[in-house]
């Protein structure tokens, strides 16, 4: 199994509720976001924004690549899967990633 992956610095809030139009709020910790970001050896990071069993918004960092080769049918199948098992992580509570500020 993947452990999942969180970008430090970054905290998901969900909207006020009478802000229909509002998806979320994104606070940012500059500092602990730079650090995170520089720490990284990737060049682009893709984030999913997720809800866990609580209804507290959380940002996992998505860590699938596609297979080598270009089988374009199987790297979908390869994400769905990724996904599938991702979003099954909803009890995660990493109080990084909850709505502080």
């Amino acid at each position: 199994m993947k452990e999942k992956q969180f970008l430090n610095g970054l905290y998901i809030n969900p909207p006020p509720p009478n802000l229909d139009w509002l998806v979320c709020k994104i606070g940012i910790d500059v500092q602990q976001l730079l650090q995170t970001l520089q720490n990284s050896n990737e060049d682009r990071i893709n984030l999913d924004v997720k809800q866990n069993d609580n209804g507290k918004y959380y940002a996992e960092v998505n860590t699938w690549k596609p297979d080598q080769s270009n089988d374009q049918n199987n790297n979908q199948n390869n994400y769905q899967n990724n996904n599938n098992y991702n979003n099954q992580g909803g009890n995660y509570n990493n109080r990084n990633n909850y709505g502080r500020r």
